[in-house]
């Protein structure tokens, strides 16, 4: 499936950092620290290189900063598989644990009880206070927006799951957007490479229009890698099902369709990259400050084409062996569950 799925011609190949081993080994010590080794499932989790993944889709982070990306990957990747649980098939089973998480991330504070705090929550506090300490009050403002919007996506599809059917085409490319989390992911590219994008030019139509088509991007490659894994779960949070369901269409046509639609977004972000340098020189924007909203859309592309290499490694997206396998696939989710139910009943009363 990889060698069908359409990317940018550049960067090829391309470019990982120099920190590739200290990275994983840093991802695995904090699995290990959440507790994850204590089940088969963290265990084989820990072994799908989340390291790497950084290691791939932020080349050009120091060290430090890698360690950050790296752990809000880390954790966003678990909240993922968290939300995906039967627990959560009612959206408002999750809208408390999304109100926690903000809490920590708004506030560098967990608002449960003592004893009602995790390794997971613990380490989320921590990583929001470091994050508030490296970024300025814009960046970091925007990021916290987008992690929202990020556990708001996992709300809406919750509600999909509730009512039983996949949502029209249209509903779906809003929610996919929000949950795929790119708009996060494209925020720490700046933080990785040292550089912000000004508010008053990431909030015009422009540069959204590169937001929404590198998100779309990434969302429907990541869609076309898992397909065969999200039917055996039963998942129709994927473009390939919903147009299969909309279009009434087999699979396979299904999955030409959109890889169209995939190759149609990679030509829409090229000419808006293509035409932000001219616009950007029309609002008098600084030639340097120019540079760096160029290696920003750069980034975006980078990080695509990491991601892609990724997926020839990882063992996230394989297919397990058995009904059973499937259905423990997620069980190291128990270590953070049962606290964040609690924290979730508290809020709920």
């Amino acid at each position: 499936m990889l060698a069908m799925i359409p990317t940018y011609a550049e960067p090829t190949p391309p470019a990982v950092s120099p920190y590739t081993q200290r990275i994983e080994e840093h991802v695995r010590s904090l699995g290990w620290s959440l507790g994850l080794t204590e089940t088969q499932g963290g265990q084989e989790r820990l072994e799908a290189g989340y390291g790497r993944f950084v290691a791939w889709t932020y080349p050009e982070a120091s060290f430090r900063d890698l360690c950050l990306c790296a752990e809000w990957l880390f954790f966003t990747f678990i909240l993922d598989d968290l939300h995906t649980l039967k627990v959560y098939d009612a959206p408002e089973a999750w809208i408390p644990v999304h109100r926690r998480l903000m809490d920590i991330i708004n506030n560098g504070k967990d608002p449960a009880p003592p004893r009602e705090r995790t390794p997971f929550t613990k380490a989320l506090t921590n990583l929001s206070i470091r994050t508030r300490e490296r970024l300025s009050p814009g960046l970091r403002g925007r990021l916290n927006r987008h992690l929202d919007l990020f556990f708001q996506g996992f709300a809406e599809e919750s509600a999909n799951r509730f009512r039983g059917t996949p949502p029209g085409i249209d509903s779906f490319t809003h929610t996919r957007r929000l949950s795929v989390g790119m708009e996060f992911g494209f925020d720490l590219v700046e933080l990785s490479l040292g550089v912000e994008v000004p508010k008053d030019i990431y909030e015009t139509s422009l540069f959204r229009e590169i937001v929404e088509a590198a998100s779309d991007v990434v969302a429907w490659q990541n869609d076309l890698h898992s397909i065969h894994l999200d039917q055996q779960r039963g998942d129709f949070h994927n473009v390939v099902i919903v147009m299969q369901h909309a279009d009434g269409i087999s699979l396979e046509e299904a999955i030409d369709s959109t890889v169209a639609k995939v190759q149609g977004r990679v030509a829409d972000f090229l000419d808006a990259e293509e035409r932000l340098l001219p616009y950007l020189e029309s609002r008098g924007v600084p030639l340097g400050t120019c540079e760096e909203i160029l290696k920003v859309t750069a980034g975006m592309r980078q990080w695509t084409n990491g991601c892609l290499h990724w997926y020839r490694n990882t063992t996230r997206y394989a297919i397990p062996a058995t009904p059973g396998e499937l259905d423990q696939q997620h069980d190291h989710l128990q270590v953070l569950l049962p606290s964040l139910d609690g924290a979730s009943r508290q809020s709920c009363g």
